[in-house]
């Protein structure tokens, strides 16, 4: 079994064209957009990586956004903005030969205890994210993530303050 690294963020010198989850769409994210993403000041790549060799395991990316208030359901919707601030999860991903082994559980609740952290500091009502697919959905049921119920693109969302009396924001 490997010998995994705590989470970090990716550093140019990551070797990211090895990386492989199954998902050439994501494959390919990685590969090209991540680093320039992370140059830009668009969003940030956390990585895990195997300790002997330096393959990458997993990553996850974090940025920031807005929800419109109408995609919320209707009780959270009295006296909010138009606009609400969340963060967006916008990839996740586990290289193939570390799937299994706990690296998307471990990128999650790094991603989760981040955005607790963060919103601590400057407010922000949830965590966003686009699952690709019903499997991806389940992943991120387990973790509090419910559907927009008004939302065309199917995202799911899981609430600050559920994170928080979830034990998210424990050190």
């Amino acid at each position: 079994m490997a010998r995994l690294t705590p989470p970090r963020q990716l550093e140019e010198t990551d070797d990211c064209a090895g990386f492989d989850c199954g998902r050439e769409s994501m494959n390919q994210w990685f590969r090209r957009h991540a680093w320039r993403n992370q140059q830009i000041d668009v969003s940030r790549s956390t990585v895990i990586r195997d300790a002997e060799t330096g393959m990458i395991a997993g990553y996850v990316t974090l940025s920031v956004g807005h929800i419109e208030r109408e995609y919320l359901p209707k009780s959270s919707q009295r006296n909010r903005p138009e606009n609400i601030p969340i963060f967006l999860l916008g990839q996740l991903a586990v290289d193939t030969r570390f799937q299994g082994m706990g690296v998307g559980r471990s990128l999650m609740f790094y991603a989760l205890k981040t955005a607790v952290g963060m919103a601590k500091e400057i407010g922000c009502y949830g965590v966003l994210t686009h699952p690709l697919d019903d499997d991806v959905r389940r992943f991120y049921q387990n973790f509090g993530f419910e559907q927009l119920p008004h939302d065309p693109r199917r995202s799911m969302i899981v609430r600050i303050k559920d994170l928080v009396r979830n034990g998210f924001d424990a050190d």
